[in-house]
């Protein structure tokens, strides 16, 4: 009876939540002083997404260092070295929500931690919610991570923005 309730109860709280449909979803980023784009994939999620109330959803997932597309296949290539993302010792990149909160109707803040080669650091994204998508853009600096393109803590500015496309929606 114990197990019958504790699976009743586990059914009933996942109800209501989405997936992200990893194959639709996709990543882009912008190295902003180098005015570089590119994409990175492979993405595995586990989050948890309220549409009714986005501020009870648990975004969480990782993508690989490997997908990472630039369009030039000498600094794709170049970039999974030691020095920047340390593939061999790093293969995935990771993003934890710890916090979502309402800005306006469809806009939230999400708060987070990301880790890149074994470094965590908290985060500030903000997403807006759109019919069966959530959009989260936000900049980070890829020094403080010890990828160094530029010695000017400024030229290291990465924009970031994550298209999530949610399963059935």
């Amino acid at each position: 009876m114990k197990t019958i309730l504790t699976l009743l109860l586990l059914c009933i709280s996942v109800l209501g939540f989405s997936q992200i449909n990893t194959t639709a979803s996709k990543i882009s980023f912008t190295f902003e002083s180098k005015k570089v784009t590119g994409s990175i994939g492979d993405i595995q999620s586990q989050s948890e997404i309220d549409l009714s109330q986005l501020e009870n959803s648990k975004i969480k997932g990782s993508v690989s260092v490997s997908s990472l597309e630039t369009g030039n296949f000498l600094r794709d290539g170049h970039l999974m070295w030691e020095t920047y993302f340390n593939r061999s010792d790093y293969p995935r990149i990771y993003f934890e929500s710890t916090a979502i909160t309402a800005k306006g109707t469809a806009s939230y803040s999400v708060l987070g931690n990301l880790t890149i080669k074994g470094i965590s650091k908290p985060v500030t994204f903000t997403a807006v919610k759109t019919d069966g998508l959530i959009k989260i853009s936000g900049t980070i600096y890829t020094s403080d991570w010890d990828i160094t393109i530029d010695k000017e803590r400024t030229n290291n500015k990465l924009t970031i923005v994550m298209e999530l496309q949610l399963e059935g929606v």
